[in-house]
């Protein structure tokens, strides 16, 4: 069936409280080198701090230019009068709380939650079983797909639910990885790592009470969360910010309701220039160096000269003892399909030459537990969908509780 169409995402939610400068303890996020010129504090709970532009990189450089705007950029459609006339200026909300914002030719920086672990378990490897599988890797539960293909990023867009979680520990998430695979280990060449540069969609109380937008890196395989060498958002140095509006920890509105209004937001990742920038909603917003890839490794074969393989998946993670109840996407089955199933449309990957092509990453499907979490995917289907997968579940005990 030819999947109908969605809504894209209507408006940025960013509300703002209160303002005060700089504090007087420098947030351990930012070296003491970068001035902090502004501090917000907003509804949601979190904090941004607002540093200049150029100070992200060393003294004598420049930030990087962004490629070219993609050719199609989306944009709001919907059939209700209502949506219509309440985003005929996206940004109305934001002007009209009159939110705070840094000076002039600053950026947003936010300020990591103290009740979020800095580690992240690594993925399963897809290519171990083309078979369904009742395991987990660790706490993590994925419905899951991955093409082996030389490539420079890829793209899709990802609907906008809020996942229910079972506390504030767990999280639920929609992403893309782009991953290179068989890095020659620093220090020691026997062995490899793996390296990704991976954003998406995620519920994760403990790191920002809504769900929002972030970005994830690894040099080396999820073995270390440090400065430039992996770690969420701008947790952890290397992630340089250029937009001023959208930001690793963005919170989007309106969200998709099951039996109503459908949401989504195009994210993208693309090698260009030496950087791997990062699209969001109509944007590129920042990127990270490719070089961070190669630091101590043959950097012509690490992520720095490209990726050999790209997933497109849901994934949860369970904090608790016993198994989670907590929602993938909306909570509801794929096979509910649209209007009650969370989805992800229009999968593609960009070829090393630069062209985008239609993902298939039908040899890649690795499901932990089809009675908790599943997915349908369609690839190539021929729609304006192109390759999609409805996927999602309420997790232990079979019931949506959101």
């Amino acid at each position: 069936m030819k999947p109908p169409q969605s809504h894209h995402l209507i408006f940025l939610f960013v509300s703002t409280l209160t303002a005060h400068p700089t504090p007087n303890n420098h947030p351990a996020h930012i070296p003491r080198s970068i001035p902090i010129l502004h501090t917000s504090h907003h509804t949601t709970g979190t904090i941004l701090d607002w540093i200049p532009l150029e100070a992200q990189v060393p003294a004598g450089s420049r930030i990087a230019t962004a490629p070219p705007l993609p050719s199609s950029i989306p944009h709001t459609s919907s059939s209700s009068t209502a949506l219509n006339q309440s985003t005929a200026q996206p940004w109305s909300l934001l002007q009209s709380l009159n939110a705070s914002t840094g000076p002039p030719g600053t950026v947003p920086i936010l300020r990591p939650s103290d009740t979020t672990p800095l580690t992240k378990a690594p993925p399963i490897d897809p290519w171990h079983s083309q078979d369904i599988s009742i395991e987990a890797a660790g706490d993590h539960w994925y419905a899951s797909s991955a093409q082996g293909v030389s490539n420079k990023g890829g793209y899709a867009s990802f609907s906008l639910y809020k996942a229910w979680t079972e506390s504030g520990a767990d999280f639920s998430l929609l992403q893309s990885a782009v991953i290179r695979t068989g890095v020659p280990k620093p220090g020691d060449n026997s062995k490899t790592v793996t390296q990704t540069v991976e954003a998406g969609w995620i519920n994760y109380p403990n790191q920002i009470a809504p769900p929002h937008l972030f970005t994830f890196y690894t040099t080396d395989g999820y073995a270390s969360t440090a400065n430039n060498k992996g770690g969420w958002n701008r947790d952890v140095t290397g992630w340089i910010q250029v937009d001023s509006q959208i930001f690793p920890g963005t919170t989007f509105a309106p969200l998709s309701t099951r039996g109503g209004a459908q949401y989504d937001v195009k994210i993208q990742w693309l090698l260009d220039n030496g950087n791997w920038w990062l699209f969001v909603l109509d944007r590129w917003i920042g990127y990270y160096p490719a070089s961070l890839f190669g630091a101590g490794t043959d950097a012509g074969r690490s992520l720095q000269s490209g990726a050999n393989q790209i997933n497109y998946y849901g994934e949860i993670y369970d904090s608790h003892a016993q198994l989670t109840r907590t929602d993938m996407g909306s909570g509801a089955w794929p096979e509910q399909g649209f209007g009650q199933s969370a989805y992800i449309r229009n999968m593609v990957y960009t070829d090393a030459q630069g062209k985008d092509q239609v993902y298939d990453g039908s040899r890649g499907v690795v499901v932990s537990d089809t009675g908790r979490y599943r997915m349908d995917a369609k690839w190539a289907s021929g729609s304006t969908w192109g390759s999609y997968m409805y996927l999602g579940g309420p997790g232990a005990g079979g019931g949506v509780d959101n």
